[in-house]
């Protein structure tokens, strides 16, 4: 069996690797047909092509759902899913009246990457101006909606991965943080996390609005200088995009949020999806809201959780493509 760093030098993709290793595990015969991108998988005189985190389980109009948020939320909103109460805003105009509605909100695009142009909890009028030109920019929708009102929901941030009838991996995905010292301010615990972070190839975090909002909620500054072993959360965002991290919690998980991620998806009709749920207390039914489905999951966020058992989740995903075109006429 090869290591991992083989299956990524073959494949040229960190998506396409895990695919390719699971193919082996499997004893599914591959072929790369375009490093870096697209790899054929053959059972007998079937096959299948993954490109780069393209599975053949999505439908188009499923994934046009999916990768619009308000169609997401209008979708599950209709199936009796709990979500988020969300608006489009077609000025900035409207994106004040939202705020002075829900107070609490959150204003990103209606399409986007990585979290970009999201915005948590402006505080002012100002601020949702601002917010909504950012997230105007930043969208990549081609819909009239391009910019979306959404209330906060307070919680935690989890990351379930659908396939078929069960959820197969469930990461905590944590907003960055920086432990306290007792000499250094958090601006320089920071440039210190971020050095470390440079030497392990993961994504720097930023010093921007939300980590300002996030520390001014409390009471602390960049120039605050936390007490020993303090923990200080930057960010209310738990992107790896920013600097967040993941633990495996599986185990911990109670059903309700499990069968939840299952409804969501299927209210989509998605075979395959990433569901991320916000919630309280994660170990027992309570409120809760869902705020994204990704179509297209990728799987890093299961095979690099920083705590826990890492899942090899790419082998049962794999497992269901394979019993579905070894059945297919």
């Amino acid at each position: 069996m090869k290591t991992y760093e083989e299956y990524l030098k073959e494949a040229g993709n960190v998506h396409l690797a895990y695919y390719v290793e699971a193919a082996d595990i499997l004893g599914i015969k591959y072929t790369i047909v375009v490093r870096s991108l697209i790899a054929k998988f053959e059972v007998g005189d079937k096959h299948w092509f993954i490109i780069n985190t393209v599975t053949p389980l999505t439908s188009s109009p499923s994934a046009t759902i999916s990768k619009r948020k308000n169609l997401t939320n209008m979708v599950l909103s209709s199936y009796g899913v709990d979500v988020p109460k969300q608006e489009g805003l077609s000025s900035a105009i409207d994106a004040i009246k939202f705020f002075n509605k829900y107070k609490n909100i959150v204003i990103k695009p209606s399409q986007q990457l990585g979290g970009k142009g999201i915005t948590l909890l402006p505080e002012t009028e100002a601020q949702v101006i601002s917010s909504f030109n950012v997230a105007l920019e930043k969208d990549r929708s081609k819909g009239e909606v391009k910019v979306l009102g959404e209330e906060f929901i307070k919680g935690e941030n989890y990351r379930f991965l659908v396939v078929g009838e069960n959820v197969v991996g469930i990461v905590w995905r944590k907003a960055p943080v920086v432990i306290g010292n007792s000499k250094n301010t958090i601006r320089e615990l920071i440039d210190i996390s971020n050095k470390e972070r440079s030497l392990l190839v993961l994504k720097s975090i930023p010093i921007d609005s939300e980590v300002q909002t996030r520390l001014k909620n409390a009471d602390l500054t960049l120039d605050t200088i936390p007490e020993e072993d303090q923990i200080i959360t930057l960010r209310y965002n738990c992107n790896l995009t920013t600097g967040g991290t993941t633990e495996e919690c599986a185990s911990i998980v109670d059903p309700y949020y499990k069968e939840l991620a299952v409804k969501a998806v299927k209210a989509l009709d998605l075979e395959f999806g990433g569901v991320d749920i916000i919630a309280e207390d994660i170990t027992k039914p309570g409120k809760c809201g869902i705020n994204e489905i990704n179509y297209n999951p990728g799987l890093r966020l299961h095979y690099k959780a920083d705590k826990g058992e890492k899942v090899k989740v790419a082998v049962p995903i794999m497992e269901y493509i394979r019993d579905k075109y070894a059945n297919k006429l």
